[in-house]
């Protein structure tokens, strides 16, 4: 049996989302001889871990059944020492795989109190983000710029580089500051809102995306999204429509308490799609009903929009909301 122990890196490049101690914390990659068989013999597999001056991987590679078996004792052994185990996609494969061969050989692996960090399931809400055609590792690799050389660095090497995109997670996840925001053509058919965040942790490549509705961007420390809005007339529905009347006329809906003021004649009851209230102004679109009043161009739409004021862009929490809910919807 071919057996490595080689440092890797002296430092992870980001934190990990968990709150298991880095000493209790293993990467682990194996591979088999067919990827389709979950029964297939392990060609190799290897553990990353944390020692005094580094991260060292310890890797096997056996050459017969009974190496494998070999292999498979001294990692149960190994393996027992971690409370957390991080892999790129092992939820659906390698963990699954590693628990047949373990019991093949009568060895008992209970992982059910290990944290399980799946690094393809972290990730994943990146793709559209980063315009991403493939999401295996090797093409987040290329993302970053990465390279395997020397020739030794294979998928449990690399793991530990891929931590990096957790800054692209931050930033979904809101880990930053809005700083200003200001609208601009206020009074033209497509208004824009600008809207620019100071990233708590820098981004290790820029993005841009670009869609009919926004345009978001991020170097460095620095994001700018820019919402483009409509000047329009859109309405807002009330949900209580069995407590309002219809006025045909006028095209709007009044509440019942204040209905008799009304002439019978020029009222009828509302339906859940004439119990609304029309407005005209600035409007943006927000891909959830996050900022109320959400209004809509027609009954049963589902992008809303809501009316730019003041009091919103000098709300950084509520931008902050805004900039968050955009950039996982784009």
């Amino acid at each position: 049996m071919i057996l490595q122990h080689t440092m890797v890196v002296k430092k992870l490049p980001h934190p990990l989302p968990t709150h298991v101690s880095e000493d209790q914390i293993a990467f682990l990659d194996l591979e088999t001889d067919s990827f389709r068989r979950r029964n297939s013999p392990i060609r190799y597999l290897g553990l990353l871990y944390p020692e005094q001056d580094g991260w060292y991987a310890r890797q096997w590679i056996p050459e017969n059944s009974g190496e494998e078996h070999l292999m498979l004792k001294e990692v149960l052994d190994e393996i027992s020492r971690f409370h957390c185990l991080v892999h790129y996609n092992g939820t659906s494969f390698d963990l699954p795989i590693l628990e047949k061969r373990m019991a093949r050989f009568d060895l008992s692996l209970d992982l059910s109190q290990t944290e399980s960090i799946d690094l393809y399931r972290c990730f994943s809400p990146l793709k559209k983000l980063l315009s991403l055609s493939h999401f295996d590792q090797r093409t987040l690799e290329q993302f970053l710029g990465l390279s395997r050389y020397p020739v030794s660095g294979n998928d449990l090497i690399m793991l530990p580089s891929l931590l990096s995109l957790f800054s692209y997670v931050d930033l979904l996840q809101g880990n930053f500051t809005v700083q200003k925001a200001f609208l601009k053509g206020e009074d033209t058919p497509i208004p824009t809102l600008s809207i620019q965040a100071r990233l708590e942790q820098a981004v290790p490549n820029p993005f841009s995306l670009h869609t009919d509705q926004a345009y978001a961007t991020a170097e460095k420390d620095s994001l700018r999204l820019l919402l483009y809005g409509i000047r329009d007339t859109l309405k807002y529905f009330y949900p209580d429509y069995r407590n309002y009347y219809y006025l045909p006329e006028e095209d709007t809906a009044i509440h019942k308490s204040v209905s008799d003021f009304v002439d019978k004649n020029h009222r009828i009851p509302a339906k859940a799609a004439t119990c609304y209230t029309k407005k005209y102004g600035s409007f943006f679109p927000q891909s959830d009903p996050l900022i109320k009043p959400a209004f809509v161009k027609n009954y049963k739409d589902k992008l809303w929009y809501f009316l730019c004021d003041e009091k919103t862009i000098n709300d950084s929490q509520t931008l902050k909301n805004l900039v968050v809910c955009t950039l996982n919807h784009l």
